[in-house]
């Protein structure tokens, strides 16, 4: 039970962390859009709310992001897909005549679970690395070029 509370808490501190990454790089957006004006790389009309959603797209934590929710995903949803692999897990074992080889417990049962679980996990990360790289974000460079009407 210890141990759970342990990754709750680490959990919760990734989040904070996250959200400070956010937090900062969207106070910091400003101060970009006041330097890169100031070295005339990007036109003077360009205002703060639009700089500020192009920078946090090209320079927010977004991948970092990704794989904090597919992890606290995963950590919630393990008690629940454990439940249900156990449930058909045993429907399978009585439907095929109750073997002791494959009774809940066994090497065999548990080894199943670990390799059902991480393909679980591994399918949620390809999707979510899927989704990241089908809206990659451009970097700051491109930002600029786009601002000042570069093709």
């Amino acid at each position: 039970m210890l141990l759970y509370f342990f990754v709750v808490a680490a959990l919760l501190a990734w989040g904070v962390s996250l959200a400070w990454r956010w937090k900062e790089a969207k106070a910091f957006a400003p101060q970009v859009l006041a330097a890169k004006k100031r070295d005339k790389e990007i036109p003077e009309d360009v205002t703060d709310v639009e700089f500020t959603d192009l920078y946090l797209r090209s320079e927010g934590p977004r991948g970092e992001t990704y794989f904090f929710v597919c992890a606290a995903i995963m950590f919630l949803l393990l008690g629940p897909f454990v439940a249900a692999f156990n449930s058909v897990w045993n429907m399978i074992w009585l439907m095929s005549g109750k073997s002791p080889v494959f009774e809940t417990g066994t090497l065999i049962h548990t080894f199943m679970v670990f390799l059902t679980f991480m393909a679980t996990t591994i399918g949620l990360l390809a999707i979510a690395m899927r989704r990241y790289y089908a809206l990659m974000p451009p970097n700051l460079k491109q930002v600029i070029r786009d601002l000042n009407g570069g093709a």
